[in-house]
């Protein structure tokens, strides 16, 4: 009988991630781990990070940061003085300094931790184990939205922004890429049409400043609708478990309302627990 391969997938999106944060502590306290991988993109990546480091309930604590003006501040963006979300910042300040992530048990997990990233002048996409790299560079670069978080990451001679631009919800990447054949996706937001849109100004000066992007942010919706598709019809041999809020979390991506983010954190802690007590899985030591 051919062997499992069990992939963890988690989308992106901003502070809409505080959901997908409650769904693994949820697995955390239950020490539900049967993962042969862990994939996540932008906030997915970041939540990959401390999930496979054992921090995710920890993690929780770092949302308080979305009230902190050193991070998002729509003064400065204003004014032209920073960007509106300071993402460098934010990975220095919260995740070394403040509330720091355990970069030594990131390195020892027993899974590989992959995050994305896309090459600026080229378009593609880099799929980044970061067990065996430096932690937060990566980290930075997986996150890095264009304009509103600051410049491109810089790593090795080349330069980096959210790997979600391209790979938005990267569930075909864990099948055809690492060979899963069961992979649980979690998404941050109910089934319904996105109600934002990118101001049609940012989109064509980020085409312009990243030409090599154009697809990506032009077609966005387009192609996180398909990676929607292909999880809801998977290859013949591949199951996709989705595990979504159970209700609307108010949040979007650049949401302050700590009320609100808690409690999508909330929602997540049970929708989590019910994944497990329903998936059929084993937790795995």
């Amino acid at each position: 009988m051919p062997r499992t391969f069990r992939v963890l997938v988690l989308e992106g999106g901003g502070m809409k991630a505080a959901y997908a944060n409650g769904v693994l502590s949820a697995f955390e306290e239950r020490d539900f781990r049967p993962w042969d991988a862990v994939l996540g993109t932008s906030a997915g990546g970041a939540l990959a990070a401390w999930y496979s480091a054992g921090q995710a309930a920890y993690a929780e604590g770092t949302w308080v940061y979305a009230r902190d003006h050193r991070i998002l501040n729509y003064r400065r963006a204003a004014l032209l003085r920073g960007p509106l979300l300071d993402h460098e910042a934010l990975l220095d300040i919260v995740y070394q300094d403040e509330m720091p992530l355990d970069q030594e048990a990131l390195r020892r997990a027993r899974w590989p931790v992959v995050v994305t990233a896309v090459d600026v002048r080229t378009g593609d996409v880099r799929y980044v184990d970061v067990r065996g790299e430096d932690p937060i560079a990566w980290l930075k670069a997986t996150g890095r939205l264009p304009f509103a978080s600051g410049p491109p990451v810089r790593i090795d001679g080349r330069d980096y922004l959210d790997g979600g631009t391209v790979d938005p919800v990267p569930v075909r990447h864990a099948v055809e890429a690492m060979g899963a054949t069961h992979v649980t996706l979690v998404l941050n937001k109910p089934p319904a049409p996105d109600a934002r849109r990118e101001s049609r100004i940012v989109t064509e000066l980020a085409c312009r400043r990243y030409p090599a992007l154009r697809h990506g942010i032009t077609h966005h919706q387009s192609i996180k609708q398909a990676a929607y598709d292909y999880a809801h019809d998977p290859p013949d041999g591949v199951r996709v478990d989705v595990v979504r809020p159970s209700r609307p979390t108010r949040l979007h991506r650049l949401s302050r309302d700590l009320d609100a983010i808690n409690e999508a954190i909330r929602i997540g802690r049970g929708d989590g627990a019910t994944y497990v007590r329903q998936a059929g899985l084993q937790p795995t030591r």
